[in-house]
């Protein structure tokens, strides 16, 4: 239905104490409330201009459309895969995505596709019979959401403070190699 709102922040509001916050988002003279997780949020700043990716989540039996916003397609697709968990419904979902954006989204999908139960529950605090489910149905659907993570790691040093991809194994090392020496030879520091 939707795939994003380009617009200006106009209000952004935490509806209860642990759960989501509300943004209304002014964008083409029509304002839409959206519902965000704490973490992105954060990110946002009132009468400024901000992107958001939407997913849909209509009701059953009468209940109102509600609009999710996120940062980023990806941040999107890391919450439609965590509507995948059976029992989740889109609110719960988004106490998920809260949970995994403020650890670290590439480490919840390494754990995912490891099949790592224990430790999706101990560094992300999910119940083990949480992160069972979790492993049950999104185990083979996060292979390709963790290739589009991977693309925004962040560059790791090397011990004589050059940028290398030493110890990120999802970057292609001439891939690597190329874009440090384009980057280069536009004038920018080696490291």
């Amino acid at each position: 239905m939707y795939a994003y709102f380009r617009g200006r922040v106009v209000r952004a509001n935490r509806l209860d104490k642990s759960g989501p916050c509300e943004v209304w988002l002014e964008a083409g003279s029509v304002g839409y409330r959206l519902l965000v997780a704490v973490f992105t949020a954060k990110h946002l700043r009132l009468e400024q201009e901000a992107v958001l990716y939407v997913s849909v989540s209509a009701a059953f039996y009468g209940g109102e459309t509600t609009l999710y916003g996120f940062l980023s397609e990806e941040d999107r697709a890391l919450f439609e895969l965590l509507r995948g968990v059976p029992g989740t419904g889109a609110k719960k979902a988004l106490d998920y995505f809260d949970k995994i954006q403020e650890k670290s989204p590439l480490t919840f999908l390494q754990g995912l596709v490891r099949g790592d139960a224990k430790g999706l529950a101990g560094f992300f605090g999910f119940t083990p019979k949480t992160a069972t489910k979790m492993l049950a149905n999104l185990k083979d659907l996060a292979q390709p959401l963790l290739k589009k993570f991977a693309v925004k790691a962040p560059v790791v040093s090397g011990a004589d403070g050059e940028a290398s991809s030493e110890g990120l194994p999802w970057v292609d090392p001439d891939l690597w190699e190329r874009a440090r020496e384009a980057l280069t030879a536009l004038g920018f520091d080696h490291r």
